[in-house]
């Protein structure tokens, strides 16, 4: 049996040719004319797209943690500030991260003393291929069982509400998941989680070893398993990328073999 697990794209949202204003962008009426604000309410870096449809130009704006940034200032009303421009805002810098933690030791992102048996591992040529997903692990885990930090981190983005899946391309978005920042500028991220399954809220603090959800079969996805990642931010989007899990490098980690928490 195949098994199908993506990594979500990782854009917070976007609007572009659309007539609905993204969540993080604010306006503001002054001398008869319409001030356009960005706003990052994320405990972590963000970068925001913005296209000015009209004049065919782009322009990439970084965003601290809990930043807020004037755009520009217009006489148009807000329909056609929105037909105009597309705004795209995703998670972290789009500057090149250029040190992290390679040698960092994540945990297993289970319970100790629980053993899971590997369904695909890093570089394969089903799902965990391209450069959003190639180092991905998938765990066989029944629906239900409890999802653990792989380290210290703050949490920056949950899904939770669906509850529908399948192999079927249709499911991508459907996939339940947390996302944790961490200080040195990584991402992890636990994918296809039971619905009503996550223990936390976003912008907690999280500790390494900590329970943050339950796995579920959400999204694309032809059976129960987790799916899970570490990333970096790049100006187009996360690149995953390969680390030490339980004192193992990720390539070790291959279809068939079970690895234990001890």
């Amino acid at each position: 049996m195949r098994y199908l697990s993506l990594v979500l794209l990782f854009c917070i949202a976007c609007a572009e040719g659309q007539k609905r204003t993204p969540k993080f962008i604010h306006y503001e009426y002054k001398n008869d004319s319409i001030i356009v604000f960005a706003e990052n309410n994320l405990a972590c870096p963000t970068h925001l797209i913005l296209k000015d449809l009209k004049r065919n130009r782009k322009q990439i704006i970084d965003f601290n943690p809990f930043d807020k940034k004037q755009l520009f200032a217009t006489k148009a009303d807000t329909l056609q500030i929105l037909e105009e421009n597309s705004f795209r805002m995703l998670y972290g810098s789009s500057m090149p991260l250029k040190e992290y933690d390679t040698l960092y030791n994540y945990n297993l992102p289970f319970l100790k003393g629980k053993r899971y048996k590997i369904l695909q591992g890093q570089s394969t040529n089903f799902t965990h291929k391209g450069a959003r997903s190639k180092y991905a692990i998938d765990f066989k885990m029944n629906i239900g069982q409890t999802i653990c930090a792989m380290r210290d981190g703050v949490v920056v983005a949950i899904k939770e509400d669906s509850n529908i899946g399948g192999r079927n391309e249709k499911y991508l978005n459907d996939g339940n998941y947390v996302m944790l920042y961490h200080k040195d500028g990584l991402f992890t991220q636990y994918v296809h989680l039971k619905k009503d399954g996550v223990m936390v809220a976003l912008g907690d603090s999280i500790k390494k070893g900590q329970p943050i959800a339950y796995s579920g079969n959400t999204g694309m996805s032809t059976e129960p398993h987790l799916h899970f990642g570490v990333f970096k931010a790049t100006a187009k989007g996360f690149v995953s990328i390969p680390y030490l899990l339980d004192s193992i490098h990720t390539k070790k980690y291959v279809k068939g073999k079970f690895a234990l928490h001890n």
